[in-house]
């Protein structure tokens, strides 16, 4: 995926192009399968939470209600910070002591925590956030993998997120062939970078 985006940015399809084609293609299509409502946005702090944010600032324009939850700070990557700057002020950074009361309203939760990248294990305080969405009402989707596992399968953390839908950006990656990464993903959408 690196080499292909890197091809696509010399061919002039950047990079912050490809991710606001990602975060698009997954607001397009939550909005064909879902009215509006309520979506939280599992924020890490690299490039899948960028195309969170994206996701975030669609889904907002079009009059959905958007709550952003950072896991890992905010000091975030390049791409992922421009993108945070673009955030309708409607959209509402929340603290996870807020969780379970927007969970009791059975939203839609977004998982923009750590994309494809993962290595090692999830932090505790992250593993508590997946175990209590996990155990919601809510529907839950991953962007790209879900939180805990890693692109190429070779590491599945305890306390992985676990996701209804997974938007899969360009291509599957070696993970999403593994029966135990399949359950962790629920119904997968690929999601194309470049039409």
């Amino acid at each position: 995926m690196k080499e292909w985006e890197a091809q696509q940015d010399n061919n002039g399809i950047s990079y912050a192009q490809l991710m606001e084609n990602a975060g698009t293609g997954v607001a397009k299509d939550l909005m064909r399968r879902f009215s509006r409502r309520e979506v939280v946005v599992l924020c890490g702090k690299g490039n899948n939470a960028g195309d969170g944010l994206v996701l975030a600032r669609i889904l907002a324009q079009h009059g959905w209600t958007v709550y952003v939850l950072w896991l890992q700070g905010q000091h975030l990557s390049a791409l992922a910070q421009m993108n945070h700057q673009l955030l309708p002020v409607s959209v509402r950074t929340v603290d996870i002591t807020e969780l379970n009361l927007i969970l009791s309203h059975a939203p839609l939760v977004v998982d923009a925590v750590y994309g494809t990248g993962f290595r090692g294990t999830l932090p505790f305080e992250i593993k508590q956030c997946f175990a209590t969405v996990n155990n919601s009402a809510a529907v839950t989707l991953a962007l790209d993998l879900p939180s805990g596992v890693a692109g190429d399968g070779d590491v599945i953390a305890d306390g992985s997120f676990q996701a209804q839908l997974t938007y899969v950006f360009h291509a599957l990656k070696p993970a999403h062939c593994l029966a135990e990464v399949a359950a962790l993903c629920g119904e997968i959408i690929n999601i194309d970078l470049v039409s």
